[in-house]
């Protein structure tokens, strides 16, 4: 059974050094930095509480802030390739009682199978006691293939869409973010990824500051042949069958 993530602490230093035992050929993966302290896993690797491979899973990760702490949920990234191409991210919640901290957090995946078309990038998230809190959702895809998320700043590629400051106000507040459909080309294999940048306002045990269900999205659309199309080139192959059929027995 995989271990949950247990991230060794260093003041203003690494947290979870997972990426030195990646495999080589790892497809997923994920950095934080949060106040100045690193986290990250790879799919697969012991940091990863989930098996299968294109999910990563971790558990709850304490981060000490000050007086207070900041402490991660669980967060679960996913990737899906092939006639379905998908990246998705979600922290369960984040949860701040010490002093105001700047987030950054790229989550990358490879090897997405084209031809593609267009990509649609969406995001959301809840706040709580975060007035003045605010994040800024950024998407990624790269034609190179080049992987994302090895480090925090790690976002190959061209930039498809951008949220722009979603600052929270009031005791509530949520966030909302939709691209729709952004035209991306690439005949072979890409990579995609989500990138998140932002500031939690400080809080207390009393009343903690909360970002919850901070999740992102990037959905591709392949470049598959018509119906009318695939029936065209059908026949056509059907045709070239029984014509080279007629001429062996004439033969």
């Amino acid at each position: 059974m995989k271990k949950l993530f247990t991230p060794i602490l260093a003041a203003g230093g690494l947290l979870g050094l997972a990426s030195a035992f990646a495999p080589a050929n790892a497809v997923l993966q994920f950095s934080a930095d949060i106040g100045g302290t690193i986290i990250s896993c790879v799919d697969q690797a012991a940091c990863d509480g989930n098996i299968n491979v294109g999910t990563i899973t971790t558990g709850s990760v304490v981060i000490p802030n000050g007086t207070g702490t900041v402490e991660f949920l669980g967060s679960s990234q996913t990737q899906t390739t092939g006639g379905n191409n998908t990246l998705t991210t979600t922290s369960f919640q984040i949860t701040n009682t010490g002093p105001a901290i700047d987030i950054t957090i790229a989550v990358g995946g490879t090897s997405f199978v084209g031809p593609v078309t267009a990509i649609s990038n969406s995001g959301s998230g809840t706040w709580t006691n975060a007035g003045g809190s605010e994040v800024t959702l950024q998407f990624y895809a790269d034609t190179g293939n080049d992987q994302g998320g090895q480090l925090p700043t790690d976002h190959p590629g061209s930039l498809l869409a951008d949220s722009g400051v979603l600052a929270a106000s009031g005791a509530t507040d949520s966030i909302n973010y939709n691209s729709g459909f952004v035209p991306f080309s690439d005949p072979d294999l890409y990579s995609m990824t989500l990138f998140t940048t932002g500031t939690i306002i400080g809080g207390s045990l009393a009343t903690p500051s909360q970002l919850t269900g901070r999740s992102q999205t990037m959905v591709a659309v392949n470049d598959v042949p018509e119906p009318a199309s695939l029936a065209l080139l059908g026949g056509a192959l059907a045709g070239m069958g029984l014509l080279w059929r007629r001429r062996r027995t004439a033969a």
